[in-house]
């Protein structure tokens, strides 16, 4: 049986006595106190079964025809279909009455009715005995449903009931809504982030093609200096925007001619000058891209040194940023290790002692104790 058609929102808060208003109002504050879905789901149906003084409930989400279970109270039991939990619209009549409608569609005792075989295997999970079905409606458009019912005795809903499930369900509905755009907004800025990562890693094959480093030095330093990082107590997203500026932490050298770049044998002075401007290109570069600001540590102060004599700056000490003291350790090793143009890669054992020797000069201390306690392991 279907309810009479919905009376407007501003409507029905009007002719809700000031006891149940106060109680919607509650529960519009709870959907309003997060933006996860799962979580506005199960606020949703806890407090339509509690205002309803009901037994059970579930919420479905609608998608294209598609039938999602969103949230139930109580907890579903294990042996619960889990065709059940995802199924087609046609499947479940009663909903797709309601959904279609946009009125809610109440079955006195389903116990007797005629149902789906969906339907009945639902009811017979649940003992559901009196079962109310009411649309959630956004914009003209039904976006999902909730089903609240009886599982002792048959319940009549009066108006004022019914009243209480249309408000709720535009504010639920609502809600679901706002969930659903943050979690749409986070997967974006996450794939987003995907892809400019992307192009970070080309470009860093790039940088590491034209200095003739084929070896993937940048890739491994990355890997290197986040392990490091994280070793040296920094979490989250901090090991994202290090992992970053590594990658980049050469870019600057497309702005170096080849011929200083690639020189097979030891810099005139005049050429040294010139190759030590890259950390300053590496800014000029990349300062104007916001998404890469907080990466830019690296390469503008990657060639600091603990003692001040470093460059562009000759920062000295923590004047120079964590992440460029970290890396700065890495990065010197894996050049020390690695074939060069002008030179043979060292031994490991002899790259560490080196390491060692200028800690607290060129290097920070404990970054040097850090990644010597690291390789270790």
């Amino acid at each position: 049986m279907r309810q009479d058609d919905p009376v407007p929102y501003e409507e029905l808060t009007q002719q809700i006595p000031a006891k149940e208003l106060s109680t919607l109002l509650k529960v519009s504050s709870a959907l309003a106190s997060t933006l996860e879905l799962e979580e506005v789901l199960q606020l949703a149906i806890e407090n339509a079964t509690d205002l309803l003084n009901l037994d059970t409930g579930a919420i479905y989400i609608l998608e294209n025809n598609s039938l999602y279970l969103g949230a139930t109270i109580p907890p579903l039991p294990d042996q619960f279909p889990d065709e059940l939990r995802s199924a087609q619209l046609e499947d479940h009549p009663h909903i797709e009455e309601s959904v279609k409608t946009k009125v809610p569609v109440y079955l006195r005792d389903a116990r007797e009715a005629t149902l789906s075989p969906a339907e009945k295997t639902v009811v017979d999970a649940r003992q559901l005995v009196s079962i109310l079905y009411f649309p959630l409606i956004l914009k003209d458009k039904a976006v999902g449903a909730f089903i609240v019912g009886s599982t002792d005795k048959i319940c009549q809903f009066n108006e004022k009931e019914v009243d209480l499930t249309n408000i709720l369900s535009y504010q639920v509905s609502l809600a679901v809504a706002n969930a659903q755009l943050y979690t749409k907004a986070q997967q974006a800025i996450v794939d987003l982030t995907v892809a400019y990562d992307a192009t970070l890693e080309g470009w860093s094959r790039v940088l590491d093609m034209r200095d003739h480093l084929t070896d993937e030095h940048t890739h491994r330093v990355a890997d290197l200096t986040v392990a490091l990082a994280s070793k040296m107590g920094i979490t989250g997203s901090e090991l994202g925007e290090i992992r970053r500026g590594v990658l980049l932490h050469d870019i600057g050298k497309m702005g170096i001619p080849d011929a200083i770049l690639q020189k097979p044998d030891v810099l005139t002075d005049n050429e040294w000058k010139i190759m030590q401007t890259h950390p300053q290109l590496a800014y000029q570069f990349l300062s104007h891209i916001n998404y890469l600001k907080p990466a830019l540590e690296i390469p503008l102060y990657h060639h600091e040194k603990w003692d001040g004599t470093g460059y562009p700056h000759k920062l000295k000490g923590e004047e120079i940023p964590l992440a460029a003291r970290i890396f700065s350790v890495v990065d010197v090793y894996d050049a020390l290790t690695s074939d060069r143009p002008y030179r043979k890669a060292w031994e490991k054992e002899e790259a560490l002692t080196y390491l060692q020797e200028q800690s607290g000069k060129y290097f920070y201390p404990e970054a040097v104790r850090a990644f010597l306690e690291m390789l270790k392991n």
